[in-house]
């Protein structure tokens, strides 16, 4: 509330001012006013004895006292105002333990990282490290891996560590594009100079490369340093080293004046039978091909169908089911049932069980069910060939001819 004032009237006791109690009750309420906004209504919290220059009020958890500041509980915003230090002081930003500093700036930001030691700046960096004299640089033992320049001087330098020869901290030149071959420590063309077409030759007492012609001490060259062919390789050891082609099977070399010539010498199969991979024979699955068959793959040769083929693998799921995979299986089935068309070969695939689980087409179910060998050929303990006869039941079945639950039903369709 506003300040209250009592009336003292107009002159003492004209009875016009305030009354005794109405002045006591305007001087309560002023310095209940006062308690509660410094202090918690019935005690003041304010305490302002013994200030020092730039102290401020802050609060203690009961009381307000002079104290310097000594953590922000907002964002701290200058507002064009600088952080300035008086008498050549130090400004610090000290974070606690491992801290990171972190400076944003634009759209970039620098990172001070307490924990390694870091700095990470996500913008460009540019900083300047040119000295006027050598001198000036920062000593290699005390500043290692730090990279400068000197004004006048055409190369820059690294601090860095040397192992080769004990040679420890130094300052190493960096070679440039404007630098000379001759910085390296194992090159000298200073002591020799080069001459027009001589080329750099190890020398082995001096340990250095040194400028020397470039046949000096040959009469002549080697022609070749390593010919590599598909198996081996050779490398010429002598001045007086040659090559020799020398053709394999079926293959001739020849040599005419600077040309080599390898040729083919054999005979090209003009013919499928011919090759090593097919099996055209009378003794072959079908025997020999004749007008209208076609070719699959046994496992090891090319042979002739008389009919389309379906190849199946046939396998076991223990002693309870055999397992099928192939066209028309989308995955491994058990026991499915089959459906064949008339006409049609299908190989059945039992050469991983062989004898273990022996597969048998029937006309009956069962164990003891009637063998159907119409149209078969090789065996039920490897790979059962059937060309469906067209005179084949509607229903047929497929058993092992040692387990009884390992069996199923063939639907034969036109």
């Amino acid at each position: 509330m506003s300040k209250q004032a009592i009336n003292v009237g107009s002159t003492a006791n004209d009875n016009t001012g305030s009354t005794l109690r109405a002045g006591g009750q305007i001087i309560n309420s002023n310095f209940d006013e006062l308690y509660a906004s410094i202090g918690n209504g019935s005690s003041t919290q304010l305490s302002v004895s013994s200030p020092a220059l730039n102290q401020v009020l802050k609060f203690t958890g009961s009381q307000f006292e002079p104290a310097d500041l000594g953590t922000l509980t907002s964002s701290l915003d200058v507002n064009g105002n600088s952080i300035i230090s008086a008498a050549n002081g130090d400004i610090t930003i000290n974070p606690n333990g491992t801290g990171d500093i972190i400076l944003s700036y634009g759209t970039a930001t620098a990172t001070f990282d307490g924990g390694t030691n870091i700095l990470d700046v996500s913008g460009v960096l540019q900083y300047k490290n040119e000295f006027s004299t050598i001198g000036a640089a920062p000593a290699a033992a005390t500043y290692p891996g730090y990279y400068y320049t000197v004004d006048g001087d055409d190369n820059p330098y690294v601090n860095i560590n040397i192992t080769a020869g004990g040679t420890g901290d130094v300052r190493a030149k960096l070679i440039t594009e404007y630098s000379s071959v001759n910085l390296l420590s194992d090159i000298d063309t200073t002591t020799t100079a080069p001459t027009n077409g001589q080329v750099l030759k190890w020398s082995t007492s001096g340990g250095k490369w040194l400028p020397a012609d470039d046949d000096s001490g040959l009469s002549s060259v080697n022609v070749f340093q390593t010919l590599n062919a598909d198996t081996g390789s050779v490398t010429a050891d002598s001045q007086s080293d040659s090559v020799t082609f020398t053709g394999g099977t079926d293959i001739t070399t020849t040599i005419s004046g600077d040309v080599i010539t390898i040729a083919f010498s054999g005979t090209i199969p003009t013919t499928f039978a011919a090759l090593s991979d097919s099996d055209m024979s009378g003794t072959a699955q079908f025997g020999n091909p004749t007008q209208g068959d076609s070719l699959f793959w046994n496992g090891s040769d090319w042979i002739v169908t008389r009919s389309p083929m379906v190849w199946w693998e046939v396998n076991a799921n223990g002693t309870s089911d055999f397992t099928f995979n192939g066209p028309g299986f989308s995955s491994t089935a058990n026991d499915p049932d089959l459906y064949v068309y008339r006409g049609f070969t299908y190989a059945f695939d039992n050469s991983i069980q062989g004898g273990a689980h022996p597969f048998r087409i029937q006309s009956t179910q069962g164990l003891a069910g009637n063998p159907y060998t119409a149209g078969q050929s090789g065996s039920g303990t490897n790979v059962l060939y059937w060309t469906v006869p067209l005179d084949a039941p509607n229903t047929l079945y497929y058993q092992c001819t040692i387990h009884a639950a390992m069996q199923g039903s063939i639907n034969v369709v036109s």
